[in-house]
């Protein structure tokens, strides 16, 4: 299955890439420090500058009008024009872990440390008070927050210094209680279906694309990079999201992408680009388009669908 180029966009060299919940835009962190939102022309329409060891999982408002910063030691509040309007500060993170943050109406999620271990806090989005917090343990390296459609929950992809990934779900209406989304420590949580009753994993190394059940993780549909890729050494990369509420698109090891079913995952055709096509990144939105991209010439592409032809 072709997929039709409707945007292309040359970048300094990619640190993150990211889709913003809520909105038609995607926000791209460059390791030169530049935070860019880009809209679906991939046009730049808001730009911060931050210092270079500022390397968390950043955020913008639906609105754009604001960026969410997690900074090594606060999570910052910036304007448009890249102003500071309020910050919360935090234990500082160690060297090459950081923390993160995610926008819903709730208002604003943050991992951070604290003196008593790592916290998933909700601050009030316009002064940064806190509202509540919930444990982590053990200690995250790193993180990502992926707001549910319901505004009430958020799910937690957290990686730790024993190289394992754990996916949680936490919720305003259960203050301070985080559960686990089973099972094992070597999926990674990438994305939650628009009706909030399916989520999707990817494995680490070897293991099966997943989709599991909202909220307890029961296993709906799972499969194996053997039954689908050609190479037996070729595995599913972490990177995938729902394209569509029945299509999830997926990444192997190989730079492939391939089209799945939902809720059965069955592989339905790889997608093709032109040649010269960046494909070691891949950030999907669920409206139908995603992102391309190479990190280090900063090469991004958004793609949808080649629509077939009209006959008669």
């Amino acid at each position: 299955m072709r997929a039709q180029l409707l945007a292309r966009a040359n970048l300094p060299s990619l640190w993150s890439l990211d889709r913003i919940p809520g909105a038609a835009a995607w926000l791209a962190h460059g390791v030169d420090g530049s935070l860019v939102v880009l809209d679906d022309s991939l046009s730049t329409v808001r730009e911060a500058r931050l210092p270079e060891d500022w390397r968390g999982g950043h955020s913008v408002t639906a609105d754009l009008g604001h960026f969410v910063v997690s900074a090594p030691d606060r999570v910052v509040v910036l304007d448009a024009e890249g102003r500071e309007v309020w910050d919360h500060p935090h234990t500082p993170w160690e060297f090459e872990e950081a923390g993160s943050c995610a926008v819903t109406s709730a208002g604003i999620w943050a991992v951070v440390r604290t003196a008593e271990g790592d916290r998933c806090v909700l601050l009030d989005g316009a002064d940064g008070t806190p509202l509540a917090a919930w444990p982590l343990h053990p200690a995250t390296v790193g993180s990502e927050l992926i707001p549910h459609p319901d505004g009430v929950h958020v799910g937690l992809a957290a990686s730790h210094a024993d190289d394992a990934y754990r996916a949680f779900v936490l919720g305003t209406d259960a203050p301070d209680r985080v559960a686990e989304v089973p099972p094992g420590e070597s999926r990674v949580l990438t994305d939650i279906h628009g009706s909030g009753r399916m989520m999707l994993t990817t494995p680490i190394e070897a293991g099966p694309l997943a989709l599991v059940r909202y909220p307890d993780g029961a296993v709906i549909a799972a499969r194996p990079g053997e039954q689908v890729f050609p190479d037996p050494d070729e595995v599913f990369d972490i990177y995938a999201g729902f394209v569509r509420r029945d299509l999830v698109l997926a990444a192997s090891s190989g730079e492939r992408h391939v089209l799945f079913s939902v809720p059965d995952l069955r592989a339905i055709a790889e997608v093709e680009y032109p040649e010269d096509a960046p494909r070691e990144w891949l950030v999907v939105r669920a409206d139908g388009v995603w992102l391309t991209a190479d990190s280090e010439s900063g090469t991004v592409c958004m793609w949808s669908l080649e629509q077939p032809a009209a006959t008669g």
